[in-house]
């Protein structure tokens, strides 16, 4: 047995190698790689398309352009992440390959509109080109007519009476006219006046009979249309029945005339009857008129109307909700540049203000319980716009009023001396008052100042509990003083109007240093307020210190927002005349600093228990950079140059408001806010992204082979 066993084993060393693999073999072992590998690459491919799908469409984006261009504000994102209703929002702006400006024009417009539809769910977006795309339009149109077919009922019907009685007049007119042609070439001795009259009856008929055909046919191209415009035709329509319904009244006094001529001379019978039948013959149609007048008094201008007349001028965004419908068109999309003209080329004539334009208008459809903001003013305009240079009564904070309206807020002037009463703004949900300090007196018309008991009625709303915004002024030799100081003291702040805080800069280049009334504030203390505000550049002209009590008044809880730097390039002068003149010199035994510790704020926020109920308000040293003039100023290329005052003041008002969700960063300083370039980086990311998911399968087959070779 030992021997077989070893012969055996000598017989298979020296057997021959086994034959190659079989095609069915070489199947079996390699075949799982190649699926192993397709399946991989398969996986790879699907996650590849549906990563770019959710970076284009979804949620998970960057931005990485310089100006933010693919980027939504903090503010925008906030309010469409509280959206409680549906939005659609269609882009309806014509382009054309042939028109590069046009391309251009749509493109930035669909990258914005597409931003809300990847910020929240509840937006739909869509692209209608309405010179090519006409199943677009289509079903846009079917969309409106459908949810406007309740509002188009009456109108229709009242185009269906017309047609009724458009096709008896039509008749009639014609026949009439006829007929009294006849009769006047029958009246052989008729005076001429007579015959005349009839000649011209016949020819005003004759005129209303074509009046009439052209009337009809608007009225079918109105209606007919995609859009009926059924107010426009309605309202033609009363306009020919009036005049021909005028006419008509008017016949039977004329021809009773012609009955008394006829006496002197005799007409023949069938000009008798005529005669004698005027009322007869025209009353049935005059009764019409006033029928249809009566039943299209109560038609209001159609909603329908205004869509269709907004979409008609061209470029715009279509927004829809539930119960509205609004249309945001070129010129709120791409405001005109002041700052452009003929001596500055290089200057863009529009800015895109697209996110603002389309944040405030779905804030007004889905939002519409709406807090009221009233200046608080005595004997001059807040918020009025217009230029007081040319007669127009403008306001000191005409702009910024608008911006408050874009935040959905009901803006209105309190004129004290106008009336003492409160102004009650129609589905105000609250009331915020906006203390603005009185103007200086004008020294050809003078007016005795401001007091505290002018002001009473708006003093005594704050001390029952209404939030407020208060502004302090700097007092001057004319003028005293703000008037409601003591609301300043009712927060535990005093305001120190006889300083004006200024800033010792150097003025040329011989280094020659100037204290000017001007703060520049970059740098805030960390509130709900300022948070989304740091970093933008804020200007305080003339403004007074504020210094905060060490202890507060009962139930008064103080936060300083924003503090007068601290160093000796900064104080509070209380030399006002000089310091406004830039002349101030620092005297310490007089002036004011700021100190670690014990900061000169420029503006506090406060909250005060008033009847077991939080009532909130925010102060401010001064009144000047809320106004236009300064939280607006401009370069040449048409930005803010101090974008952090608009910010600092609405975010004010949205707080004592209580609508601090919406404190965040607004669409008007999305350039101020944005990442930057991405420098070096941009290339590795680029390459990064074009041969990872090949370098990545290289490197999972070459795993897969070694794996296999094991």
């Amino acid at each position: 047995m030992a021997l077989e066993k070893h012969t055996n084993s000598a017989v298979s060393e020296k057997s021959p190698p086994a034959p190659g693999m079989t095609q069915r073999q070489r199947w079996w072992k390699f075949g799982p790689n190649v699926l192993v590998a397709i399946a991989l690459a398969t996986v790879i491919a699907f996650l590849g398309v549906w990563l770019s799908g959710t970076l284009i469409r979804g949620r998970a984006r960057s931005d990485w352009t310089k100006t933010g261009r693919f980027s939504l504000s903090p503010r925008t994102k906030a309010l469409v992440a509280d959206l409680p209703c549906d939005v659609r929002i269609t882009n309806l702006y014509i382009h054309s390959p042939d028109n590069p400006q046009s391309e251009e024009m749509f493109r930035r417009v669909q990258d914005l509109v597409s931003q809300y539809g990847a910020a929240s769910s509840k937006v739909t977006v869509e692209e209608v080109n309405p010179a090519v795309d006409a199943g677009g339009v289509e079903g846009l149109v079917k969309r409106l007519r459908e949810r406007y077919a309740g509002e188009l009922e009456k109108p229709k019907a009242l185009i269906e009476d017309y047609g009724k009685i458009q096709k008896d007049l039509g008749a009639f007119l014609p026949a009439e006219a006829k007929r009294l042609t006849q009769a006047a070439a029958a009246w052989k001795d008729a005076p001429p006046d007579a015959t005349n009259a009839l000649r011209m009856v016949a020819q005003r008929w004759t005129q209303f009979a074509a009046v009439g055909q052209f009337v009809e046919a608007d009225v079918t191209s109105q209606t007919e249309q995609a859009l009926p415009a059924y107010s426009t035709a309605v309202a033609r329509i009363k306009e020919y029945f009036k005049q021909v319904g005028d006419n008509f009244a008017a016949v039977p006094e004329l021809y009773g005339q012609l009955q008394d001529a006829a006496k002197k001379a005799p007409a023949p019978e069938e000009v008798n009857a005529l005669l004698a039948g005027a009322k007869t013959t025209y009353e049935p149609f005059t009764k019409q008129f006033a029928e249809f007048d009566k039943k299209s008094a109560d038609l209001k201008e159609l909603e329908l109307d205004d869509i269709r007349r907004d979409i008609s001028q061209g470029d715009c965004i279509l927004l829809e909700s539930p119960t509205q419908i609004k249309v945001v068109g070129l010129e709120d999309v791409w405001v005109r540049n002041p700052q452009a003209d003929e001596q500055h080329p290089d200057v863009p004539e529009r800015l895109f203000a697209g996110e603002s334009a389309v944040s405030s208008t779905l804030l007004s459809m889905c939002k519409p319980d709406k807090p009221a903001v009233l200046f608080v003013t005595f004997g001059a305009p807040a918020t009025m716009g217009g230029n007081p240079m040319m007669g127009g009564g403008g306001g000191a904070f005409a702009q910024m009023a608008a911006r408050l309206r874009k935040a959905n807020f009901i803006v209105e002037d309190w004129d004290l001396a106008r009336s003492p009463e409160m102004p009650k703004p129609e589905h105000a949900t609250k009331t915020i008052l906006v203390f603005v300090p009185p103007p200086p007196p004008n020294m050809q018309m003078p007016v005795p100042p401001a007091t505290p008991e002018m002001f009473k009625p708006a003093i005594d709303a704050v001390k029952a509990g209404t939030p407020a915004i208060l502004l302090a002024d700097p007092a001057g030799m004319m003028s005293p003083g703000i008037p409601y100081a003591e609301l300043f003291e009712l927060f535990g702040i005093t305001p120190k109007t006889n300083a004006i805080c200024v800033h010792k800069v150097v003025v040329d280049a011989m280094g020659n240093e100037k204290a000017v009334p001007q703060i520049e504030v970059t740098a805030y203390e960390s509130s709900t307020i300022t948070e989304p505000v740091k970093g933008l550049p804020t200007m305080f002209l003339a403004a007074s210190p504020l210094v905060v009590a060490k202890e507060s008044p009962a139930g008064v809880t103080d936060q300083v927002l924003i503090a007068l730097p601290v160093g000796a390039d900064y104080w509070a002068d209380t030399n006002v005349m000089m310091a406004g003149r830039g002349e101030a010199k620092f005297d310490a035994s007089e002036d004011l600093v700021s100190k670690k510790g014990e900061p000169l704020a420029l503006g506090v926020a406060a909250t005060r228990t008033v009847k077991d109920a939080e009532q909130k308000a925010v102060l401010f040293g001064g009144a000047r950079f809320a106004e236009d003039r300064v939280a607006f100023y401009r370069d040449m290329l048409g930005r803010d140059m101090f974008p952090g005052n608009a910010e600092l003041f609405v975010n004010s008002i949205l707080w004592v408001a209580g609508s601090e969700h919406l404190i965040t960063v607004s669409p008007e300083t999305l350039q101020a806010r944005r990442l930057g370039d991405m420098g070096q980086w941009v290339l590795p990311i680029q390459l990064a992204v074009a041969g990872g998911p090949t370098l990545l399968v290289a490197i999972i087959g070459i795993i897969v082979y070694f794996w296999r070779r094991r």
